[in-house]
């Protein structure tokens, strides 16, 4: 395991949640209402996704930005990690820390765990925002690529070398899943190259996709179950995203009660990163009648 960079303004603090151990960064003052970032997967962690956000948001709320097991400074996981499994560990995070209700923050996978909690408890979220989120859809992100990319022996020791022996190895990674590769950030581009080189990058979210990936669909979804969400939602989508077509955001909404879709245009699949600035702008409205 290796430790990352840092974000200005957070501290880098651990907690027993239920029988595990978790890394989280914690900004903002205490007193303020409580506010969760969740990653994604691939090689995601707290630092890498909310590096922009979390200075933004802590002017207002007191973040929280945990990493999840076998990302950033977690341990591995103890368990099987498919959907059900990181929505039980977010579910022992927020009541470690006693964050609830919280306005919950979910990036692709992070996302699907914060809709399994909100869909489960929604006594325990004051708002929601999924950001190019898992199961919206009982579809494969990415397609049946996907699937067998997964389940091939070595595929991700495999991707690693490849990225690390190219130059430009970072963007080559990471390319196939923004929209505009070229335009990133180059401290960006050193910190996907600082996750690269961990040996256990990647294995988390192999293991996930293994547990949570069929041929024909997903084990873990809410679609035809976003009616009975009861909580305001935000969904927010890149307009070019490879892995979640905002089609997906857009049919989920339609089912939501209290739903509303942003789609943020030149973005693929990582808008904290690839499009910070338009990001915040609707996180912020969405946020800003919060009492």
């Amino acid at each position: 395991m290796i430790a990352h960079d840092t974000v200005p303004g957070a501290d880098s603090l651990f907690v027993d949640a239920g029988d595990r151990r978790l890394h989280y960064l914690r900004a903002g003052d205490r007193e303020d209402p409580p506010l969760v970032l969740l990653h994604g997967s691939g090689i995601d962690d707290a630092a890498l996704s909310w590096h922009h956000v979390i200075p933004a948001l802590a002017e207002d709320y007191c973040v929280y930005a945990p990493d999840w097991p076998g990302y950033g400074e977690s341990p591995r996981p103890e368990a099987e990690p498919d959907g059900a499994y990181y929505t039980e560990v977010l579910q022992s995070f927020l009541d470690a820390l006693e964050l609830t209700p919280a306005t919950i923050v979910g990036l692709s996978m992070g996302g699907g765990a914060a809709l399994g909690v909100a869909m489960a408890s929604p006594e325990r979220v004051r708002k929601l925002v999924l950001v190019d989120s898992y199961g919206l859809r009982d579809a494969v992100p990415g397609g049946s690529a996907s699937y067998v990319l997964a389940n091939t022996p070595f595929a991700r020791t495999i991707g690693q070398q490849i990225a690390g022996a190219t130059p430009g190895g970072a963007r080559a990674a990471i390319g196939p899943f923004v929209e505009n590769p070229e335009e990133l950030d180059p401290a960006f581009l050193s910190a996907v190259s600082d996750r690269l080189d961990d040996p256990d990058a990647g294995r988390a979210f192999v293991e996930f996709q293994r547990a949570e990936f069929r041929p024909d669909g997903v084990e873990t979804h809410y679609e035809g179950q976003l009616g009975a969400l009861a909580v305001p939602t935000l969904v927010i989508n890149g307009e070019s995203d490879p892995l979640i077509p905002h089609s997906w955001a857009e049919a989920a909404v339609a089912e939501m009660p209290e739903g509303e879709l942003a789609v943020i245009e030149d973005c693929g699949h990582w808008p904290p990163r690839e499009r910070p600035e338009a990001f915040l702008d609707v996180l912020q409205a969405f946020l800003a009648d919060d009492p």
